[in-house]
């Protein structure tokens, strides 16, 4: 309990000394000044004429005596507090100097925009009367001097004052350069990629220009030859934000008045021309150009305000909502600036202290403009996520149709394969098989053929037969296997007619692959080189030799008989056929004569599928 009560007590203790220093504040209402260039504060014995505070003089250097009362007991340091003093100056107190703020000359330009802050010394500070001498020098652009509505007071209870006002003057505008001087860049960056963003674009140069603009209240010393240069590229930048924020919201708003616009960039740069020709009248571009520019602004916000009624969109609404404060707020201002007695009848403590708003309304239209441009952002990407998750399901959905469509395709190329199989089988029984047991039956019904020629027919047509079924029947389309039965079958044939047979395979793989129906028409022209052997050629020694590599099959029947113009086939049908086969295979097919005997050779391209893949060598 005893803590508490003494923090409570502490608390109360802080209460009271901040009311006491509160109550010490004195803000002097009245002065009286001397118009005299003087280093030093004047005599009081001179003609000083009373004025009320705040106060301005078209006077280069002027001199103001401020008398106050100082308790005798101080609530700690006091300090003098001044909102403003643009031109500089100097502070004496009871005849002593507290301060020198720079002044205009020597080659520079003065103009502060930020409040001062003067400590007094307590032993300077006297009980009861005290005197404050002032000079105020004018600043470079009314080209007037201005006394403020000061304060003295302790310390602690004016710093709070002073440090409100310096963040919301200095530190505000140099977050608010930083800002313009980092998102403008960026944005001119988006339009320069993406021409058709214009709004991107302009609010890229509306930021840029109000940074420029934001200069005036962080540059506070310039050299003079750079001043002249300064105040045009300050008209131009503050005449040019409003003027590229017009554009804005008439593109915003989806009325494209190509007139108005070049309307808009034309008056834009009567400012500066006008600052030229004037020779930097401020008169001239503060005045009446800046002046002009109100009622304009308040034409294209009426529009805007059109705009927003109609179409009802919260960025229009947002938009014209932040620019109507913009235009209010540089109303404001320009009362302020020109010392209207509208304004200081309505808002005296806002006239005293020179208030200024427009810097604050505009930096809410930049940051509206910027959400407007950032929500547009958002749902485009938005947009393209919706798109490509659309386009992700439609890519499945036509990847599975494509699936279906493809085991369709596949299961009609199957069923087509084996209808042509089917077709080629029917061909080869009917123009082999068929045909010569047609022909067989044809003969033995007119009594042609003796019971040996038909007995030898009948065998002839079970070879071709199952020739058909050995090459047809292996599932997995390996000819060896139909080569080996071929030659198991002729071997003992050529062995019963009394003829020695050497086989010889070169292969590169165990496994051959080749479609049934080329198996079948290559087994068939070797069937009919070993018949006319058989029939014709007289031989005693037969060599067949089936090899393959490189991508190639060649099949060589060689005998050691009489040749081929020694027994040409019967009708010369064998030749054509055998030629016709190899045509089917794609083959190239050669006969070559030898002393004694005649070899016949068979070469085919095989697929790329079809290469050998493993080294094996057989020969028997």
């Amino acid at each position: 309990m005893v803590f508490y009560k003494a923090i409570a007590r502490s608390i109360a203790t802080l209460l009271v000394l901040c009311a006491c220093a509160q109550a010490q504040i004195v803000r002097p209402r009245h002065a009286v000044a001397l118009f005299v260039d003087a280093d030093q504060p004047p005599a009081a014995t001179l003609p000083w004429q009373g004025v009320d505070l705040p106060y301005s003089s078209d006077q280069q250097t002027v001199w103001y005596r401020i008398r106050f009362e100082a308790p005798a007991q101080l609530a700690g340091a006091w300090a003098v507090y001044l909102p403003y003093l643009y031109g500089g100056g100097r502070l004496y107190l009871n005849g002593e100097l507290l301060t020198r703020i720079t002044e205009p000359g020597a080659g520079q330009v003065v103009r502060w925009e930020r409040p001062h802050f003067v400590p007094v010394p307590n032993s300077l500070l006297h009980p009861g009367s005290n005197e404050l001498a002032l000079r105020v020098v004018a600043e470079p652009v009314a080209h007037r001097g201005r006394v403020p509505l000061l304060a003295m007071g302790p310390q602690d209870a004016l710093r709070g004052e002073y440090e409100g006002r310096l963040f919301w003057v200095r530190t505000m505008s140099q977050f608010s350069l930083l800002a313009t001087w980092i998102v403008g860049p960026l944005m001119l960056a988006i339009w320069w990629r993406r021409r058709e963003e214009t709004l991107y674009g302009l609010f890229g140069v509306a930021a840029l220009l109000w940074g420029v603009r934001t200069l005036n209240l962080v540059i506070e010393v310039l050299p003079s030859e750079w001043w002249w240069w300064w105040r045009l590229a300050y008209h131009s930048a503050t005449g040019g934000f409003a003027i590229i924020l017009m554009v804005f919201l008439l593109r915003l708003a989806n009325l494209r008045y190509p007139v108005v616009e070049r309307g808009l960039m034309g008056f834009w740069l009567l400012g500066p021309i006008g600052f030229v020709l004037s020779g930097g009248s401020e008169w001239v571009t503060g005045r009446l150009w800046a002046g002009a520019l109100i009622p304009i602004c308040l034409v294209t916000l009426g529009v805007g305000l059109w705009a927003a009624w109609r179409t009802r969109t919260v960025e229009l609404i947002a938009l014209v909502a932040a620019i109507a404060m913009a235009v209010l707020a540089g109303v404001h201002d320009f009362l302020v600036t020109s010392t209207a007695p509208l304004l200081q009848a309505i808002a005296p403590d806002a006239a005293a202290h020179r208030v200024f708003l427009l810097h604050y309304a505009a930096d809410l239209v930049l940051l509206v403009m910027g959400a407007i441009l950032a929500a547009r952002f958002i749902r485009t990407l938005e947009a393209i996520a919706q798109l490509n998750q659309t386009l992700e399901t439609r890519v499945a959905e036509r990847e599975q149709s494509l699936v279906e469509k493809f085991a369709q395709v596949g299961h009609l190329e199957r069923q087509h394969a084996v209808d042509e199989e089917r077709q080629r089988i029917v061909r080869d029984l009917h123009d082999g098989l068929g045909s010569q047991l047609f022909v067989t039956l044809s003969r033995v019904e007119v009594g042609r053929m003796q019971q040996a020629d038909i007995v030898q027919a009948l065998r002839e047509c079970i070879a071709d037969m199952r020739l058909t079924i050995e090459a047809m029947s292996p599932d997995d389309n390996d000819f060896l296997v139909s080569w080996g039965n071929f030659r198991f079958r002729w071997e003992r044939q050529l062995q019963v007619a009394g003829l020695e047979s050497s086989w010889q395979l070169h292969t590169q793989s165990a496994v051959l692959e080749m479609a049934p129906h080329a198996g079948l028409q290559l087994l068939r022209i070797a069937q009919e080189v070993l018949t006319n052997i058989l029939k014709h050629a007289r031989a005693s020694q037969v060599v067949v030799r089936l090899a393959h590599g490189d991508g190639k099959l060649r099949l060589d029947i060689s005998d050691n008989g009489v040749g081929m113009q020694a027994h040409p086939p019967e009708g010369g049908r064998g030749m054509v056929n055998m030629q016709s086969r190899a045509r089917q295979l794609g083959a190239r097919m050669g006969v070559q004569q030898a002393q004694p005997g005649t070899t016949v050779w068979v070469e085919l391209e095989l697929p790329p599928a079809q290469l050998p893949t493993v080294n094996a060598t057989n020969a028997a």
